[in-house]
């Protein structure tokens, strides 16, 4: 008989049957060894999370207040998943009702720096202003706008951001991205978590676990130098090269991933493209080529004699030898400025940018991406081309100084302008609504609708001025000139105030200048004795960030210093609620 033919039956002894069960014998072996040795790291996992060690990079967590249920915040370590034991700017952890109230519209913002704020705090960052402009748009409705924006944060991770921001409930997305594609954790060119760039889904998970942690805090620590010094790995990256081609594909990729889990998720989706300084931040991949360095030194001394007609000749012969050469071309562009042909000067400065191989910059083809994945994701998903619509609102040439910076962060004035463009859209095309010029602020109720003021310019023109002494800011061929400009505005509004701000302004960190500003100014003045300076500083901290307990302790003894007990005492009693979450949302 032959028995090859034949099905095993329960029991059966013959080979055939023995070799199977001898298969599931040697796997069920197996399962049980890596689950014995995976045991162990099982265990000290669960027992450094029981103790407390580490941090949960969970999004969106429960506000850590006992009697504050029914609370969310978004969670500011989220970003260690990113960068491991540096923490950075985002995201924004002001609390919020998770079930929201009737006639709540909530939106989400997510992006990289641009969006967390930078140089400025969150409650004067894109978020806050964009939640300024439609309440003053649609007076009858409680718009309510998350900042979901993390410093240096690449698309690979903001898909995951996304995904998780669905816990909020929003009612709309908007994603502000581009920028960071190359340098950001996980960029292409990018010294931060390079493998982060090919898996990025099994790097978060490794990085959320404690022991990974733990051993992260023991081999590492923070780094001295500015973050943008550290992160790019490959400042010559060619327009047409292959690894621009795979960012710029990567980029795509991700965009409709996060379109997609948008549209399942029901929620539409705004789409904008991010705006660069393209005017007056020259671009800082060293030219190679000694002619052309000749060149140009011939053409900056026939423009710094105003012989523009000259410095265009030399330029254009040196085109033809050096055609894609960043420096040339921005030197073109400033020269058709100055002879008065606009439309050219714009085409040229952005071209100037795109041929920048330091990609800090988002550079035309990753803008157009954002356009056509908008469009091919339809209906649901809306686009808003914020970088046109920003060249066209200009005074200059292209946008530089009058809504940046330095390279890609916006002033005050930039970020109105990109939030008034992005709510413009999300009115007319989301709601369906009608745009009212007539309702937008002007920039004095602006102003005071935010609690800006001149000493959050001066932090932030402090916080600029510290780029240009790190590399590769010090590559800039204006680099002297850029400097001087921030400096010199830096100088004039530090020389307005009163001499007493003075002091107390000039011993301040740049992390007190960033993140808690009135705060630290409130204190700094209580310890040198005028107790009145103090809590006029820690008033306008309490205006902006009413939810946080510190600033009603700190104006309580403030108060108490005036003798105002009575004062005194309702703040402290303020603060012991909010730290119980009685009334938290109340604040705001």
């Amino acid at each position: 008989m032959n028995y090859a033919l034949q099905e095993p039956q329960p029991g059966d002894s013959r080979p055939g049957h023995r070799r199977g069960r001898s298969r599931r014998r040697t796997w069920l072996f197996r399962g049980a060894s890596i689950g014995l040795a995976l045991l162990p790291f099982v265990l000290i996992e669960v027992v450094l999370r029981t103790c407390g060690v580490g941090h949960d990079t969970t999004l969106v967590v429960p506000y850590p207040a006992p009697q504050a249920a029914g609370v969310a915040r978004l969670n500011p370590a989220a970003d260690r998943i990113y960068y491991g034991v540096e923490d950075l700017w985002g995201p924004d952890p002001r609390p919020f009702q998770l079930d929201k109230p009737d006639g709540t519209f909530r939106v989400v913002v997510i992006g990289g720096s641009t969006v967390a704020g930078f140089p400025f705090p969150f409650e004067l960052a894109l978020p806050k202003q964009l939640e300024v402009v439609l309440t003053a748009q649609v007076p009858d409705r409680k718009f309510e706008v998350l900042n979901v924006g993390m410093t240096a944060i690449t698309s690979s991770h903001e898909v995951h951001n996304l995904a998780q921001s669905l816990a909020c409930r929003p009612d709309l997305i908007v994603v502000h991205t581009g920028h960071n594609e190359f340098y950001g954790p996980g960029g292409s060119a990018s010294t931060a978590n390079r493998l982060t760039s090919r898996i990025p889904s099994l790097t978060r998970f490794i990085k959320r676990q404690r022991s990974f942690q733990l051993l992260l805090s023991l081999a590492q620590r923070p780094t001295s130098s500015h973050l943008v010094s550290t992160l790019p790995a490959d400042i010559g990256i060619p327009l047409d090269g292959p690894l621009f081609e795979f960012t710029q594909q990567r980029f795509r990729t991700n965009l409709e991933s996060m379109a997609d889990a948008a549209r399942d998720a029901g929620i539409p989706i705004v789409f904008s493209t991010v705006p660069s300084n393209l005017r007056d931040m020259a671009p800082l991949q060293p030219t190679a080529r000694e002619a052309t360095l000749a060149r140009l030194t011939e053409i900056d001394r026939l423009m710094s004699y105003r012989e523009y007609a000259s410095a265009w000749k030399t330029i254009t012969d040196a085109r033809r030898e050096a055609p894609v050469d960043a420096l040339l071309t921005y030197r073109a562009a400033q020269c058709l400025e100055e002879l008065g042909r606009a439309t050219e000067a714009a085409q040229a400065y952005r071209l100037a940018a795109d041929l920048d191989g330091c990609r800090l910059r988002a550079a035309t083809p990753m803008l157009d991406v954002v356009g056509e994945v908008a469009r091919s994701r339809q209906p649901g998903v809306f686009y808003c081309d914020v970088a046109a619509k920003l060249q066209d609102r200009s005074q200059l040439a292209a946008p530089g100084a009058d809504f940046f910076l330095e390279h890609v962060h916006y002033n005050l004035e930039g970020t109105w302008q990109v939030a008034t463009i992005l709510a413009e859209s999300i009115v007319t095309d989301v709601l369906g609504a009608t745009w009212d010029q007539g309702r937008v602020p002007d920039a004095e109720r602006r102003d005071e609708l935010l609690g800006a003021t001149s000493l959050d310019r001066l932090a932030a023109d402090s916080l600029t001025v510290v780029l240009f002494d790190a590399w590769p800011f010090t590559l800039s061929p204006a680099r002297d000139a850029e400097r001087r400009s921030v400096g010199a505005r830096l100088t004039d509004r530090f020389q307005a105030m009163d001499a007493g701000q003075r002091e107390q302004f000039a011993n301040l960190g740049l992390d007190a200048m960033h993140q808690h500003l009135w705060l630290a100014m409130g204190n700094a003045w209580l310890a040198a004795g005028d107790a009145e300076a103090s809590a006029n500083a820690l008033a306008r901290h309490i205006r902006r960030r009413p939810w946080e307990a510190a600033g009603y302790e700190a104006a309580a003894r403030a108060l108490a210093a005036q003798g105002k007990q009575g004062e005194a005492a309702a703040m402290r009693q303020r603060a012991d609620e909010l730290k119980q979450g009685i009334r938290l949302l109340s604040a705001r």
